[in-house]
């Protein structure tokens, strides 16, 4: 067991967990957490203090305003151990983005890669070490999703790091402490030279509404977001170099703007191969 006072972690907000064993088992069956080991925290526990080999979720991941599934996509935790930082530091709407992102990608047979989902989003602090992840707004193609769950800070559990609850489980090495900064935006010359073509498709999908991301859509999908076809163990290459990579040409982010307010096509990037042949 790791002390629950850890100096630097007195983060005022968090409150003892309202986690049971019943709302969890009820959580694990609903959202295919076959296997999985979890512990409820004591009264003195908190989301920075889980017991060695475990790491600490939010039963609202898994509910219906993020619909995260078990075992969690490696993306999920590919970006949590690229920006050093915590899974439990995030908002519910960093992995709603992902879990939207990686459902519409393998719908039209392509992996979303971590690098992808860097170079699409982007991190705003939320104060009391919380962080939210947004779509940057040229590449917005989530929409009409929830702006704020009530109290979900209040209900976390710990899963226990092996193949039943992580496609990819976390070692030793991935942080549960709250670090005060996180990482900084990875150099986007150190992505893999493939990473171009394939954030240039998954940016110019038409806008995908959050309604629309249905369980059953999920579970269709799950097959192939779990196919491993890249590395998610590679360290960022931090150059403080701030400038974004551009995916677009000034000519393509025209014609997906007005394909967007028009609504009614269903792939933006046929249009665009068409349009600038």
């Amino acid at each position: 067991m790791r002390s629950p006072i850890v100096e630097g972690q007195m983060w005022g907000n968090v409150e003892e967990t309202r986690s049971t064993p019943s709302s969890v088992k009820v959580l694990l069956r609903e959202c295919g957490g076959v296997g999985v080991t979890f512990l409820i925290p004591t009264k003195t526990q908190r989301p920075w203090s889980p017991p060695l080999g475990f790491q600490c979720v939010y039963e609202s991941y898994f509910q219906n305003e993020t619909k995260l599934w078990f075992p969690i996509p490696r993306l999920v935790t590919s970006y949590a151990r690229r920006r050093d930082a915590a899974m439990s530091r995030f908002l519910n709407g960093a992995f709603r983005i992902s879990v939207a992102l990686m459902v519409a990608a393998a719908e039209i047979n392509v992996l979303m890669s971590v690098w992808t989902l860097e170079e699409l989003t982007y991190v705003k602090s939320m104060g009391d070490g919380l962080y939210s992840i947004q779509m940057r707004p040229n590449y917005n193609v989530i929409v009409d999703h929830p702006s704020r769950t009530n109290n979900w800070q209040r209900f976390y559990f710990y899963v226990k790091c092996d193949g039943f609850a992580f496609e990819e489980p976390p070692d030793d090495s991935f942080r549960f402490l709250w670090n005060h900064e996180l990482v900084d935006h990875p150099d986007s010359a150190s992505y893999p030279e493939e990473f171009i073509a394939k954030a240039h498709v998954v940016a110019s999908l038409a806008q995908v509404s959050w309604k629309d991301i249905t369980v059953e859509r999920i579970r269709r999908a799950v097959d192939r977001i779990s196919k491993r076809d890249c590395r998610s163990d590679l360290p960022p290459l931090i150059t403080g170099n701030r400038r974004r990579f551009s995916i677009f040409t000034r000519a393509e982010l025209n014609v997906i703007n007005a394909a967007r307010e028009m609504k009614e096509l269903p792939d933006l990037s046929a249009l665009i191969k068409k349009k600038l042949r």
